[in-house]
C-alpha cells in the first residue's frame, strides 16, 4: 500500500520542514522561479550527505564514484572520488567496494567479501552488457547505521568446544573455551589468516586445551617454534592471539601458564 499524503488543507498551510529547514513555496509567490531555486538550494543542502561515495554511470563501461569519508574502527578515512573507472563487459554483477585502505575495488564478480575477514565499504553492484552499464544497485545502505555495543550491538561470540575444531578467519574476534569437555581439546588456527585476525582461548574445564598454529608459529615467551601448539589445563588460563604480517601469531594477552609443545 502506498504511503498517504497529509490532507490538502494541511499541505497548503505548511511553511517549512522543521527537520531539514526546507521551505515550501507559498501560494502565489513571485517571482516563482526564484522561489523554486531557493527550494532546490535547501533540498540540495539537506540531501548532500546522500551523495557521499555514490557510484554513477559515465557512459559506456565507465563509472565514477563521488568523494566521501568512512570510519574504520576509530580512524576516519577519506576517499577523494574518482572518474573513468572502466568495468569489465558482459558481467551480470560487478561488486564495487572500498577496502580498508580506502582503495576502490572494481574487479570482484562473485560477491562482496566477508566483512569479518575483509573490512570494507560496499558501494554498488553494477551490471554490464554490450559495452554499456545496464544497471547500478546502490549498496551503501546500512553503513550509516551502527548499533552501539551497550544497546545490544556487536559483541564477541563465545563458543564452547567438547571436541577438536579448526577455526575460520571469519570467526575473528571470537572467544573459544573447553567448557563441558571431558578430554583434551585441540583448536587449530586458520592457515594464511589475514593480518589482524584475532582469537581468544580460555580454559573453563580442567582438561588440556591446545591451540595449534598448524604450519605457523605462536610467538611468546614459552617459545616460537613453527608447528608447535600451546596448551594449558588450569581453569582461568586464557590466551589472546593476533595474526601478524608474516603469517604467524603474536600473543597480545596471556593469563595463567601456557606451555609450548615439546
Amino acid at each position: 500500500m502506498a504511503e498517504v499524503y497529509p490532507p490538502d488543507s494541511e499541505l497548503l498551510n505548511l511553511q517549512s520542514d522543521s527537520q531539514t529547514g526546507v521551505e515550501y513555496i507559498p501560494t502565489g509567490a513571485a517571482p516563482y522561479y526564484l522561489q523554486f531555486r531557493k527550494l532546490l538550494y535547501r533540498l540540495l543542502l539537506a540531501t548532500q550527505r546522500a551523495n557521499d561515495l555514490r557510484v554513477f554511470d559515465e557512459g559506456g563501461l565507465d563509472v565514477g564514484v563521488k568523494a566521501g569519508t568512512f570510519w574504520l574502527g576509530t580512524e576516519l578515512l577519506a576517499y577523494a572520488g574518482s572518474t573513468g573507472n572502466a568495468l569489465a563487459d558482459d558481467k551480470p554483477a560487478v561488486y564495487l567496494y572500498l577496502d580498508s585502505d580506502g582503495a576502490l575495488v572494481t574487479d570482484e564478480y562473485d560477491s562482496f567479501p566477508s566483512m569479518a575477514v575483509t573490512p570494507h565499504v560496499r558501494l554498488a553492484i553494477v551490471s554490464t552488457s554490450g559495452g554499456d552499464i545496464t544497471s547500478i544497485t546502490d549498496c551503501r545502505t546500512g553503513h550509516n547505521c551502527v548499533v552501539p555495543f551497550a544497546a545490544g550491538g556487536i559483541r564477541e561470540s563465545v563458543e564452547a568446544h567438547s571436541e577438536d575444531d579448526t577455526l575460520a578467519p571469519s570467526e575473528s574476534g571470537s572467544v573459544h573455551t573447553n567448557l563441558g569437555t571431558t578430554d583434551v581439546v585441540t583448536l587449530s588456527l586458520p592457515q594464511d589468516a589475514p593480518e589482524g585476525t584475532q582469537f581468544t582461548f580460555a580454559v573453563q574445564a580442567a582438561y588440556e586445551l591446545r591451540v595449534d598454529p598448524q604450519a605457523a608459529a605462536i610467538r611468546d615467551d614459552s617459545g616460537q617454534t613453527a608447528g608447535a601448539y600451546k596448551s594449558a589445563n588450569v581453569v582461568g588460563a586464557a590466551l589472546t592471539l593476533v595474526a601478524d604480517a608474516n603469517g604467524d601469531w603474536v600473543t597480545i594477552a596471556k593469563n595463567g601458564t601456557w606451555t609450548q609443545q615439546a
